[in-house]
């Protein structure tokens, strides 16, 4: 007689026991959270070869995601983008999400949490879209799991991961470690992206009741962006056409506005490749995060947990921003058939400490399970930022571009964001 065979349903966000931070501070599985909340975990992650968390969110149901130069890592959700959409790293917002986000690789992660729909008031003000939260890999009890991978793909890049956690020989103490380093390069000239990401911690089981933890992560990234290739007018002397990737009418809005009569739209199929950024163009980050806290569950019904934390970082962004073919002939737009630039950089330096502490109730009234959370919530930010005032500009070959410097006169002006 042949065995019956036990059919295993496959798992998805609604039948997992996964806990959601994203949707609720009760302690929740997706299931019972009066919202739509979707989970991808590192099953899913690894399974579908996500690199970054860009790339996980552009798989999830009606998330949009992508890595513009100026504003990486940020999704659209239900019409919403950008800062109208949280995003959170264990719990934490640490700002706009379009002046905060960074390109991260999903390697350290332990899953990423996403909340569609209205949500400020788990994740703070401006979450009309959303939210979505990153949970890094935290030590768990048992025996030691260690992990390793890499890639390498036809465009040259790579990624390398290691990691590595469980019990230690120490009575209560549990621990986890998690590096990670992807070469992200594209099919245009000189871009890439490079990162860095360590991530560890520590748990340490006083008794069954009382537990305390530390957690420290550095992540680091090392940009070339792609800014752009300039449409140029199909019927302009010299252009050689490229079809099926643009399509409507040419006007030149930059720098002067439209002059001339509207014609045909094309990318020049001799700049597929090219990058017209500045040869001494970076932008990247450093951030270091501190946490940690305890957990006490005083009765079967009475949980307390606390999580104090820091964050520093600083980005930069430092680059040639603006390229636009010019086709008007008059002198004050510059050479007719050339690329005109403009270059721009930031400087970001920002702050945050803080604390989240939750008592969590469980009861039964009138025979129905309850649970009622109460939480205190207190951070300190500061954010400044140093601008470039002095935009330098210049104009280039469409084909072959002398890409040039960034000019050495520049003025700054230093403002104070937030307190």
């Amino acid at each position: 007689m042949t065995p019956a065979t036990v059919v295993t349903p496959p798992t998805t966000p609604l039948n997992t026991n996964t806990v959601t931070e994203v949707g609720s501070r009760l302690g929740l599985t997706p299931r019972e959270t009066p919202a739509t909340v979707e989970i991808i975990d590192k099953q899913v992650i690894q399974e579908q070869g996500y690199r970054t968390t860009t790339e996980a969110a552009q798989g999830a149901v009606g998330v949009l995601a992508g890595d513009a130069p100026g504003a990486a890592g940020n999704f659209s959700m239900r019409g919403f983008s950008e800062s109208q959409i949280n995003t959170l790293y264990n719990g934490i917002k640490i700002g706009p999400s379009s002046m905060t986000n960074r390109i991260m690789d999903t390697g350290n992660l332990e899953r990423i949490e996403i909340l569609k729909g209205p949500a400020s008031l788990l994740s703070g003000e401006g979450a009309t879209g959303g939210a979505v939260n990153y949970v890094t890999k935290a030590p768990h009890t048992g025996a030691i799991i260690n992990e390793l991978f890499t890639s390498y793909d036809s465009f040259k890049g790579y990624r390398a991961y290691l990691g590595s956690g469980g019990s230690t020989d120490i009575k209560g103490l549990d621990y986890r470690f998690d590096v990670s380093r992807p070469f992200i390069n594209s099919f245009i000239d000189d871009t890439y992206t490079k990162i860095w990401n360590l991530s560890g911690g520590l748990n340490y089981r006083v008794n069954d009741q009382f537990k305390i933890w530390g957690a420290a992560e550095y992540k680091e990234d090392k940009d070339r962006f792609y800014w752009g290739t300039p449409l140029v007018p199909a019927n302009f002397p010299g252009i050689v056409p490229t079809s099926g990737i643009v399509s409507g009418l040419w006007t030149q809005y930059y720098p002067d506005g439209h002059t001339g009569t509207l014609n045909p739209v094309t990318v020049d199929a001799r700049t597929l490749r090219t990058t017209y950024n500045v040869l001494d163009n970076h932008s990247g980050a450093r951030e270091l995060w501190l946490r940690g806290g305890f957990e006490y569950a005083a009765t079967n019904s009475v949980t307390l947990k606390s999580q104090f934390y820091s964050y520093d970082a600083q980005r930069t962004w430092f680059n040639n921003e603006v390229d636009a073919f010019n086709d008007n002939p008059a002198p004050c737009c510059g050479p007719q058939g050339q690329v005109y630039r403009e270059r721009f950089s930031v400087y970001h330096d920002q702050r945050l400490i803080g604390n989240v502490t939750d008592l969590i109730v469980k009861s039964n009234i009138s025979g129905m399970d309850n649970r009622f959370v109460a939480t205190f919530a207190a951070s300190s930010l500061q954010f400044n930022a140093k601008q470039d005032d002095n935009f330098g500009s210049d104009n280039v070959q469409l084909v072959n571009p002398d890409r040039g410097l960034y000019p050495t006169f520049r003025t700054f002006s230093l403002r104070n964001c937030m307190t």
